[in-house]
């Protein structure tokens, strides 16, 4: 049956307590594999001529890995292109820096794209989200998790400065443990999008959706009992965003030294670049195996799923614009194809 996916089997380096299911992180360990054309559902080889199989769950994913692959190929073009550029250039005496400036720019520009080019699906350290839904990472002074873990008992009231949205009160100290810690974190900032984990430094660090950052980042505030942030006022958060995966701008190339260092860069984010792809590419296949096995499902079966994806969609916050984006795809099916399924319960 349609089995909803939700994350890539890939292997990460470090540990995290907390769980985004719709990030893949890349692994070194997946093997690099061309790209699978994702087929829609109706066009599925072996598929039964009794009918086309809507899954809008499916269908979005194979948008969202199409769209980060585009987005990774042409950067991994470009980078090719400023990989041979700095090799050459290492071996004259004289350096041709308006050009390799050039490129690295053309390369900036379009890394500066991603959230857009890549439909929310690849964040910035070349995660790849199913859903569409990347977020940025980041760690806030002051919140330092074995000092919230121990020490004297306190409220600490925080707002994320979002119209509407309630303050959210996390109880920390008192010896409740790291782990009961980010826990209580996670129910508290839940409904403002906010999400708690352990980075692999060991840092207590957290993530929102990308489209939320900025605002977050300028009005995110906390109120203490006065043990670790005073009371009274509310004192605005310092948020330190985790680094991205480039910084072509800061790559240099005014003497042959920074070039070899640029060189090594580029190199490295190649590889990054390679098995961020191979992580999509796992995702397209799986998305088709799943179609596939959408296509041999009875009718009966199908529209027993087909009900519940339909019902689980019309039940979100923004069930409008889902049911708008749906009606297209019942274009064309007729009152007795309807009954003939009903009929069948």
């Amino acid at each position: 049956m349609n089995t909803p996916i939700s994350s890539v089997n890939v292997k990460q380096s470090g540990k995290r307590w907390g769980k985004d299911a719709g990030a893949v992180a890349a692994a070194a360990t997946i093997e690099r594999t061309p790209a699978p054309q994702a087929q829609p559902a109706a066009q599925v080889r072996g598929a039964p001529t009794s009918g086309w199989r809507y899954s809008a769950q499916l269908n979005e994913q194979l948008t969202s890995a199409q769209q980060a692959l585009s987005f990774v190929d042409g950067l991994l073009g470009q980078l090719e292109g400023v990989k041979s550029g700095l090799s050459r250039e290492l071996t004259q005496r004289q350096l041709n820096q308006g050009e390799l400036q050039r490129q690295l720019e053309q390369f900036n520009a379009q890394w500066r794209q991603r959230q857009a080019a890549s439909g929310g699906s690849l964040d910035g350290q070349l995660r790849f989200h199913l859903a569409g839904d990347s977020r940025q990472g980041f760690t806030v002074k002051g919140l330092e998790l074995a000092a919230l873990a121990g020490g004297q008992a306190e409220t600490l009231v925080f707002s994320t400065g979002e119209s509407g949205a309630a303050p959210a009160s996390v109880q920390v100290g008192g010896g409740v443990g790291e782990e009961e810690v980010l826990r209580r974190f996670n129910r508290a900032l839940a409904g403002g999008g906010v999400r708690a984990e352990v980075n692999e430094d060991g840092q207590l660090a957290f993530s929102v959706p990308e489209a939320q950052w900025a605002a977050l980042n300028e009005r995110m505030t906390v109120r203490g009992g006065g043990v670790r942030f005073p009371g009274g006022v509310p004192q605005r958060l310092k948020l330190q965003p985790e680094a991205e995966a480039f910084q072509p701008e800061r790559w240099k190339v005014d003497d042959h030294a920074q070039v070899r260092q640029a060189l090594q860069n580029v190199v490295r984010s190649i590889g990054q670049l390679h098995q961020t792809r191979a992580a999509i590419n796992s995702a397209i296949a799986e998305a088709q195996h799943s179609i596939e096995q959408l296509s041999h499902m009875n009718e009966q079966s199908w529209a027993s799923q087909f009900v519940s994806d339909f019902n689980a969609r019309l039940n979100q916050p923004d069930s409008y614009r889902n049911f708008y984006e749906l009606v297209p795809a019942l274009i064309g099916v007729s009152r007795y194809r309807v009954l003939s399924l009903l009929s069948l319960s």
